[in-house]
């Protein structure tokens, strides 16, 4: 009974939160593939932009890897593991290319104390800076 009481009062305390929602940049461009990596110099690199939202209990997840003209969405969960989130999606399409030549797994990974990240997709296998970002009101009221 006691166990019971307590699984009960955890489960509602996440329902009424907001989703958890981030976004990140990268500073560099790192590319990597089975022979190794390599940075990008710095006047040739990519900026990205990374959106992903972890749903609160009943609410939606995303995954979002902006780069170059379009970017790779999905509505992949993360998963929750001693202050870590990470989402992965396979054969997730690059949005500007609509004939689905441009697929791709996504990882990305972010520890949640510092902000610090890494996406993969495709080759880039670069480090991430992220930041938390403050619910929108759509995500509190649903």
């Amino acid at each position: 009974m006691y166990l019971l009481a307590i699984a009960a009062m955890a489960m509602s305390s996440t329902t009424g939160l907001p989703a958890d929602r981030w976004n990140c940049r990268n500073q560099l461009e790192v590319w990597c593939a089975a022979d190794g990596c390599a940075a990008t110099p710095p006047d040739e690199f990519t900026p990205m932009d990374i959106h992903a939202t972890a749903g609160a209990a009943g609410k939606a997840s995303s995954l979002s890897v902006c780069a170059y003209s379009g970017c790779w969405e999905s509505s992949a969960a993360p998963i929750r593991a001693d202050g870590r989130l990470l989402w992965t999606a396979d054969g997730v399409p690059f949005s500007s290319n609509p004939d689905g030549a441009m697929t791709a797994n996504v990882t990305l990974l972010i520890l949640t104390k510092d902000g610090v990240g890494f996406v993969r997709v495709g080759g880039l296998a670069t480090p991430l800076l992220c930041q938390r970002v403050s619910p929108a009101p759509s995500d509190e009221e649903s």
